[in-house]
């Protein structure tokens, strides 16, 4: 298996290091999904057997997942040949798996199971914060 070299603006170096959890705070265009796309296609291919759900706030159909996102990571670090990628979900070097989900199909409750169960190895929770003054 090769070895990836991604590079990662400075300001994400410090989520590269093992941690439980990770979460970053930032507005549009701000880079957090392709940071997290190139991390998990990076985890997939390093930690065979790697699965994972992609969540987002408001998901009307796939193609505003994150799965057009990582399709095209996979594509751009060529491991394309590692992944299958199939209209619903994508397969992970070592029987893993990504799947993708709306919100509004999920509860916060049914997430927190997912997460402390370990039925996952990661998560990629997608939600705006509405903040009032």
């Amino acid at each position: 298996m090769s070895t990836l070299k991604i590079p990662t603006a400075e300001i994400f170096e410090p989520l590269l290091q093992r941690c439980r959890y990770k979460a970053v705070y930032g507005g549009r265009g701000s880079g957090k999904s392709h940071f997290f796309g190139e991390l998990l296609v990076e985890t997939c291919q390093a930690e065979r057997g790697t699965s994972a759900v992609c969540i987002r706030e408001a998901q009307r159909t796939l193609a505003q997942s994150s799965k057009r996102l990582i399709e095209s990571k996979i594509a751009a670090l060529g491991v394309g040949s590692h992944f299958k990628i199939f209209s619903d979900k994508i397969e992970t070097p070592g029987d893993g798996l990504i799947i993708f989900r709306g919100m509004q199909s999920y509860t916060f409750k049914a997430v927190i199971t997912v997460i402390v169960t370990g039925l996952v190895g990661a998560v990629w929770l997608g939600v705006k914060v509405m903040l009032g003054k």
